[in-house]
């Protein structure tokens, strides 16, 4: 596998050249610093891009394209981390050698037809289309509440401070999406297409002159200003602690605790605080599984996971409403790991140093591992695992003492019986 960064002025090209997958994967990234009120409009955007263009002006001839293109795979998203936000489009399709000599370039002039060439009437979106798009995100948005356990995770961020991005909700507002129209949806696009962070990959057995060639005279990207932003979150200062619970007709009540991590160092956010992390409450050898599930029967389910580039831990766990002090008193119990044991470490470190190297196994992995180079300056997978190794009981002990409930969230259920 070979690696190659070409910076094209506008944008940045990657190049991940490899015979290990019969597939060809590009994947198209815009980055720049989150707001809070450009998240229902960039969702919006990005599920408009990827559903019609002035090519494919309705949905039907869309798909009738993809098939024509060996059924042809589309996906998109939008992520926040720390600072950032980063919507991609990805597209995957077979090599030239298992389909014809044609296909790379059609799939790249597919993706030019979905970035350069919108279903776009006079500045703004179609309507139709537009319509069908808006509906279905306001049925998104409501959905939410459908998935209980995402629901109360993503209330309990939303106590934080209202103008900290981990508190920013990514399925969008309401209120928000009421005030896009075709126009501003417009505007938005030439706003992210001008400014924004660009980098694209192309992961499989490519000649990497020739399509650079080819997107370098396909993709016009005006002239921007390199941004420079710590894509970290930090926090310095002990949180207020938080309360809030909420009532739902559901038979399983949510317990979300969201804590903050001091003063992290980089050394700490990547390497101790996901063995921390592991030993807590990431399987069932965990002290959380164990003494709040297992030894107790407190939890239907219970887990803890990491945010490190928002400097977060969130515990999660399902729970009868009768046990709600009780769970939420042996969990603050747990937080500050006492008594750590060489197993435990041992067995959080093999575990991490496993999933490191899986990187390399998928297109898409493969990208997350490059991405985190370019944006935070990631270690690469030899050093990741030379520094898992370093991570001793002190300083995980020594992490523990940073880490600081900032909010607790329960979304109590009504028991059968109460019914």
């Amino acid at each position: 596998m070979k690696y190659e960064r070409i910076d094209m002025g506008s944008y940045h090209i990657h190049f991940i050249s490899t015979n290990k997958f019969k597939t060809t994967t590009i994947s198209i990234n815009f980055r720049e610093k989150i707001k809070k009120e450009d998240i229902t409009i960039r969702r919006f955007l990005f599920q408009i891009l990827t559903n019609t263009t002035k090519k494919y002006n309705t949905e039907r001839l869309f798909e009738i394209e993809l098939e024509n293109l060996y059924s042809l795979s589309l996906y998109h998203s939008n992520l926040k981390f720390g600072n950032y936000i980063n919507s991609y489009i990805d597209i995957k399709f077979l090599n030239d050698k298992y389909s014809d000599d044609k296909l790379l370039y059609n799939s790249i002039d597919l993706l030019y037809e979905i970035l350069f060439n919108p279903n776009v009437i006079n500045n703004s979106f179609e309507s139709n289309t537009f319509n069908i798009i808006k509906n279905k995100l306001n049925l998104s948005i409501k959905s939410l509440k459908e998935n209980t356990g995402k629901y109360a995770s993503n209330k309990a961020l939303q106590t934080m401070d209202k103008s900290d991005p981990i508190s920013f909700n990514m399925w969008g507002d309401k209120k928000d999406l009421k005030n896009i129209d075709e126009k501003s949806l417009y505007n938005y696009y030439k706003h992210v297409l001008d400014t924004n962070i660009i980098d694209i990959f192309v992961v499989g057995n490519v000649n990497n002159d020739e399509v650079l060639e080819y997107i370098k005279n396909k993709f016009k990207f005006k002239e921007r200003k390199d941004i420079n932003i710590d894509p970290f979150i930090t926090y310095n200062k002990v949180p207020k602690l938080i309360t809030k619970s909420e009532v739902m007709n559901i038979n399983q009540s949510k317990l979300v605790i969201v804590c903050k991590v001091l003063n992290l160092s980089l050394f700490e956010r990547r390497y101790v605080l996901p063995i921390y992390t592991s030993i807590l409450g990431a399987g069932s050898t965990s002290r959380l599984f164990t003494n709040v599930r297992e030894k107790n029967s407190l939890a239907y389910s219970i887990n803890a996971i990491n945010n490190n580039p928002n400097s977060i831990l969130m515990i999660n766990c399902g729970i009868d409403s009768d046990n709600y002090e009780k769970t939420l008193n042996l969990i603050m119990n747990e937080i500050n790991i006492k008594n750590i044991d060489k197993t435990e470490v041992d067995s959080a470190r093999k575990e991490l140093i496993s999933s490191v190297e899986t990187l390399l196994d998928s297109p898409s992995n493969i990208i997350n591992y490059y991405y985190g180079m370019e944006v935070f300056k990631a270690d690469k997978i030899d050093l990741k695992i030379k520094n898992y190794n370093r991570v001793t009981i002190k300083d995980i002990e020594s992490l523990s003492n940073k880490i600081k409930p900032a909010a607790i969230y329960f979304l109590k259920g009504i028991d059968y019986e109460e019914e």
